[in-house]
């Protein structure tokens, strides 16, 4: 036999008062309610273990609970501990997250958005796709709160959380110039795709201004194979003659690109040094482990999820919220 589960009749029933005032009481609605029937009502629940529906609930107060979250791709690290650090705070508060995965397709996010939008969810953190707004006119139209993440679009529309991009990678680069590599080359998927790779590229070309440093640009696509990566690299000229370095701009990158000086016997930092920009820290688990800046996507997740609850609560945030990251110097330059 299936389970009866407990319903407002029944706690009305046993406290003998009307189920509006057991839905009053719920609501944390206390007004000219005696001590004595909130007690009978707080008994009642404990003893027979009720617990509220959140679909009624939502109905009743015209709310979801649901906040949506759409990330660019699943598999990578950063989503999952950017999920991790939201939900820590937003189901102290009694919401849920529903996570799309936009599968580094603008095409995918779009309907991604759609679908959330259709569910009524009363908020949502994007990690977005594209870098111009006119792009998302659906959630302009839909006058939702809205927090980006790790992304900036342009012009900037809702609050957005994001790792210092330009100042940490400039600081990684003059570390590199100043261990005197003469060739840095940059290792990246299409940097002009979003903006966080474009500000990881527009700090290394700070850096190396006026320094003499020669920086090469070293655009892959999003899973290349060791072979065409080797391939790509051995095209580049004085690679394992001069002091050269390559930076990968995110973790996947380094992990791709480890595997691939391992094949092709390439000795780091003998022959090559290597320092990148990491999601989590898959760097120290490589040897030798590798010089990084480690952001910290839970603290994203985080930050982004206090300014949804303050959005949701009516209050005013600030338009950009930056949150740290960590340079590690290790054995790979």
């Amino acid at each position: 036999m299936a389970k009866r589960y407990v319903t407002i009749n029944d706690i009305a029933k046993a406290t003998g008062v009307s189920k509006t005032t057991v839905s009053r009481y719920l609501n944390g609605r206390f007004e000219r309610m005696s001590e004595k029937t909130r007690a009978k009502i707080a008994a009642a629940i404990k003893e027979s273990g009720y617990r509220a529906n959140p679909q009624a609930q939502a109905l009743t107060q015209q709310k979801s609970y649901l906040i949506g979250m759409v990330v660019a791709d699943i598999e990578n690290i950063f989503s999952s501990m950017l999920f991790k650090g939201a939900d820590q705070i937003l189901r102290q508060h009694g919401y849920s997250i529903m996570l799309m995965n936009a599968d580094n397709s603008s095409l995918n996010e779009q309907t991604q958005l759609q679908r959330l939008l259709d569910l009524r969810v009363d908020g949502l953190i994007l990690q977005p796709m594209n870098r111009e707004l006119n792009e998302y006119q659906q959630l302009q139209n839909s006058q939702l709160p809205v927090i980006i993440v790790d992304r900036k679009l342009s012009p900037a529309a809702w609050p957005e959380v994001v790792t210092q991009n330009f100042e940490y990678s400039k600081m990684l680069t003059s570390y590199m110039i100043r261990q005197q590599y003469d060739q840095i080359i940059v290792l990246t998927e299409s940097v002009h795709a979003n903006s966080a790779r474009e500000e990881r590229y527009q700090g290394v070309l700070a850096a190396a201004e006026q320094t003499g440093t020669q920086i090469r640009l070293l655009e892959v696509a999003e899973k290349e194979t060791t072979s065409s990566l080797y391939a790509k690299m051995a095209e580049i000229d004085n690679l394992l003659t001069s002091k050269t370095a390559v930076y990968a701009l995110k973790g996947t990158l380094l992990t791709q690109l480890m595997r691939t000086l391992a094949e092709y016997n390439v000795k780091v930092p003998d022959e090559l040094g290597v320092a990148a920009f990491d999601d989590w820290d898959w760097a120290s688990l490589m040897s030798p482990q590798i010089t990084t800046i480690q952001q910290d996507p839970q603290a994203i997740g985080q930050a982004a999820a206090e300014l949804m609850l303050q959005q949701l609560n009516g209050d005013k945030v600030p338009q950009l919220t930056t949150v740290a990251s960590r340079f590690t110097v290790r054995k790979s330059l």
